[in-house]
């Protein structure tokens, strides 16, 4: 058993690994984007716990001695982006390739560090919530324009991109709703788990008993609990946000079912959604010319809105 949750960790981890991308060429960009463009705040604290921690790339320009950095005084749309790695492992730092292209079209980017391992369901999902009311309260610090948030992440950061999204349209879901405080347009999800305890069966059919979904949630009896309060396809209703789901057909990790299966019930419920499916792709595991289609897809459902 310790051989294959090790076993498991060291692939969770691998979850979150970079990938390579050439931006320049999957859509036209506004200008010319140089480094000098915008300035990086590490580790900014949005909770007591030491994991509550974000960094926030902010839009503006180089300018020297004796101020340095000037930030741009127009209000940019933000992209917050969490990543993935079961809930189990992961880093913000990791995910630096998935948050360029918006970079290059001017938005400001928050990326989100969050509270992870054995047991520790649903710390994640209240973490982003809180993350997102910190943004909400601090984006006039970084000329973040709070009604013009699109939220992100890979994995199971595409789940909790899908989740927080949601809940954060139901009054009283969470004690970290931030009601008209901030505006989410839009969640991009990267082959996020849509049901938790469909990805705890998935493995269990296929004789793994240690599974990330199962590690995350602890107890085998809090399954049914937790996946029915925090599954993305257990809180689908009227009024949440348009979803673009990009998800290959040969995914291992989080099987391509469970984007067909929240996609369809976005139909049923008229939700806008749009579903990128990339064939023989994995997880986190596409060509260039996958991305390059994929960014295409993700901007223009973005501009459409």
């Amino acid at each position: 058993m310790k051989k294959s949750v090790t076993s498991l960790l060291l692939l969770i981890l691998a979850l979150s690994a970079y990938t390579q991308s050439s931006p320049e060429t999957v859509a036209p960009v506004s200008q010319d984007f140089w480094g000098h463009h915008f300035a990086l705040a590490t580790n900014v604290k949005y909770g007591d716990s030491d994991e509550q921690r974000m960094d926030i790339y902010n839009q503006g320009q180089w300018i020297g001695e004796p101020q340095y950095w000037k930030s741009s005084t127009e209000l940019h749309p933000a992209l917050v982006y969490i990543h993935g790695g079961g809930w189990l492992g992961g880093s913000k730092e990791q995910i630096v390739p998935f948050i360029i292209p918006y970079l290059e079209r001017g938005w400001n980017v928050v990326t989100v560090e969050y509270r992870k391992g054995e047991a520790s369901a649903p710390q994640a999902v209240d973490d982003v919530m809180l993350a997102l009311l910190w943004v909400a309260d601090h984006s006039a610090e970084y000329n973040i324009d709070n009604q013009r948030i699109v939220i992100s992440g890979e994995s199971a950061g595409g789940h909790l991109a899908l989740i927080s999204g949601m809940l954060n349209c139901i009054p009283g879901s969470s004690p970290f709703y931030s009601g008209n405080k901030l505006k989410i347009n839009a969640i991009v999800n990267w082959f996020g788990i849509t049901d938790i305890a469909g990805v705890d069966t998935y493995y269990r059919d296929k004789g793994e008993a240690a599974n990330y979904a199962a590690l995350w949630v602890g107890a085998p009896e809090r399954m049914a609990t937790i996946s029915d309060t925090y599954s993305p396809m257990k809180r689908i209703t009227a009024g949440i946000p348009p979803i673009i789901t990009i998800h290959g057909t040969d995914d291992s990790v989080v099987p391509y079912t469970q984007a067909i299966e929240m996609h369809m019930t976005l139909n049923d419920f008229k939700i806008r959604n749009e579903l990128v499916r990339i064939d023989g792709g994995k997880h986190l595991g596409f060509t260039e010319t996958d991305f390059q289609q994929i960014y295409t897809r993700i901007f223009s459902f973005l501009n459409k809105l």
